[in-house]
């Protein structure tokens, strides 16, 4: 036996050698089998869940406010040298949780409201409502850049910001006069003088030129009416509410962009094309002038139909040269001096003409009222006059309304675009 084990081959040793190693290798790939069907099948069970239980859509949103976010932190970060940075917490215990008795009034993006800091200083804390606007990040970020770029007297101060979580305040400074139409809408017992009234009007045309013509950075603000202005202690009045404003090319004559604004202030190129430019501002200053002057709102339906609607009726005076009749009759009682009121109500006219390219810059509306400049020009008719009836009409179409109002000669932007107002605008212009 000893002979036939030696005389064995070499080969056959070395295959009884080997043996258990095949073995070896041949459990370790079904080890590796099953475990990558283990996590295919896992993968598979995971996407069941995510298309059964999380909406992609979800998923986007929320990729979107993280990264909206983060560009809102980036931004911020580069502007808090010229504000200040409140936490939350501060700001909710200057306001006492945003009690209802310190709130001073309701803007198109949030309520604004009294808070007094710990150092004692009053401020306007503006909380914008971002559940109501999709629109409000942009809205906040639009509104910390356009005011901390600009400065006036007539513009308001921006003291701070908060950037929280889903938080989205503003600290203004605060104007122990709040805003103009608590006095001229008879919210409030004031009476403001003739000399008062005009130092408001002008201190707006001057805050409107430094936007349109002197800044450094040119500005349409598209939102001028009377809850946008505040007042100091002394009455000086300051443009406020900066969340619509739009920087503009230096290049182009006009935007074409979407509608926004208040509707009773909007020039007619802005609302039915939605032709934006500097001379939107200045139609929505006629307006308010107006309203300053008689002491009442743009459209009053509770009043006859010949003076429900506030240019309508101006206009109407003006042809019959009794204007005397538009002016608040408690400034008549006390007194004025008529040639002063009849050349600003005057130049309101000019601020209304139909067609952009008609009415007058701002610089040269200061001008007309600061008496430095001839007054040469004699206004037509203002706009949305004799239409509001024929716009009730549901057989007045879109196009029809557009054609009486025909684009200014103006070179249109490289962002011209078709623009259907019926998208933007529904319902009588003359409803505020």
């Amino acid at each position: 036996m000893r002979r036939i084990l030696e005389a064995a081959p070499p080969a056959a040793l070395v295959l009884n050698q080997e043996s258990p190693s095949a073995g070896g290798h041949s459990s370790s790939a079904i080890f590796f089998f099953l475990a990558g069907l283990i996590v295919l099948l896992l993968l598979v069970i995971l996407a069941f869940v995510f298309r059964k239980f999380i909406r992609p859509s979800h998923l986007k949103k929320l990729i979107k406010r993280k990264d909206s976010n983060k560009a809102g932190k980036d931004y911020l970060s580069g502007n808090l040298r010229t504000i200040s940075y409140f936490s939350f917490q501060a700001l909710k215990k200057a306001t006492k949780n945003f009690h209802e008795s310190n709130l001073l009034g309701k803007g198109g993006f949030g309520p604004v409201y009294l808070g007094k800091l710990e150092d004692g200083l009053l401020v306007a804390i503006k909380k914008l409502a971002l559940d109501k606007s999709q629109q409000g990040e942009a809205e906040f970020l639009s509104e910390v850049k356009m005011i901390t770029s600009i400065q006036h007297k007539n513009l308001v101060r921006l003291l701070g910001c908060c950037s929280q979580g889903p938080q989205r305040l503003l600290v203004y400074e605060y104007m122990k006069n709040r805003s103009l139409d608590h006095i001229i809408y008879g919210k409030s017992d004031q009476y403001l003088n003739w000399n008062t009234r005009f130092q408001i009007i002008l201190g707006i045309a001057r805050g409107l030129q430094y936007l349109h013509e002197d800044s450094h950075l040119r500005i349409v603000h598209r939102d001028i009416k009377a809850s946008n202005i505040l007042l100091d202690d002394k009455f000086q009045p300051r443009i406020g509410d900066f969340g619509l404003a739009r920087f503009f090319p230096e290049d182009q004559a006009y935007l074409s962009t979407t509608f926004a604004g208040t509707l009773g202030y909007t020039a007619p190129e802005y609302a039915i094309r939605g032709e934006l430019s500097e001379k939107a501002d200045i139609y929505s200053f006629g307006v308010l002038v107006l309203e300053i002057i008689s002491c009442r709102k743009n459209t009053d339906l509770t009043l006859t139909s010949e003076m429900q609607y506030l240019p309508e009726y101006a206009w109407k005076l003006h042809e019959r040269s009794k204007m005397i009749d538009l002016v608040d009759p408690r400034i008549r009682n006390a007194g004025f001096i008529e040639k002063d009121v009849m050349q600003t109500i005057h130049v309101a006219l000019l601020c209304l003409q139909a067609h952009a390219n008609t009415r007058p810059p701002m610089s040269e509306i200061v001008a007309m009222l600061t008496w430095k400049v001839e007054m040469v020009k004699s206004p037509s008719k203002p706009t949305f006059l004799d239409r509001r009836h024929r716009w009730k009409n549901e057989n007045t179409s879109w196009e029809t309304v557009s054609a009486e109002f025909p684009s200014p000669s103006l070179t249109p932007p490289p962002n011209s675009r078709d623009y259907n107002a019926s998208q933007s605008f529904s319902g009588p212009m003359v409803k505020v």
